[in-house]
């Protein structure tokens, strides 16, 4: 334990200079969602159209860069979300894969309370948005 605090508290500072630390307000590090807002992102796509996981792993990275999610997040997300109901899912061929996909639909009764959640998602996308200048 000893050996632990002394390494602890000979850390070397991440930042060498203000600069630096104004740099990381500049390009901040990504942030992992957490699992309520794994399944607002998951509602938010799928109010849109059908999906696959993997697919919207991609589509996060490609309109929100500075956000990530995990697998398993994700699958506790959508596991979340057939246990509340909300989704159905079916199996489609993709004429560039050799198995079928799992396809995930929300369910039309399921829409208003989606809908309910976009409000607070939206505004939370906004206040972690990364800062441009």
């Amino acid at each position: 334990m000893r050996q632990l605090r002394l390494m602890l508290s000979h850390r070397k500072p991440t930042r060498a200079c203000l600069a630096d630390i104004e740099d990381y307000f500049q390009q901040p590090p990504p942030q992992f969602l957490d699992l309520e807002l794994a399944v607002c992102w998951v509602l938010a796509c799928l109010l849109q159209n059908d999906s696959y996981p993997s697919g919207l792993l991609q589509r996060l990275q490609h309109d929100h860069p500075q956000l990530r999610l995990s697998e398993t997040v994700l699958h506790q997300a959508v596991d979340f979300l057939e246990r509340q109901e909300m989704l159905d899912c079916y199996t489609k061929r993709c004429p560039s894969r050799g198995r079928p996909r799992r396809m995930l639909h929300l369910h039309q009764d399921a829409r208003d309370q989606a809908e309910r959640l976009m409000k607070p998602w939206t505004r939370w996308l906004h206040e972690h948005a990364p800062i441009t200048t």
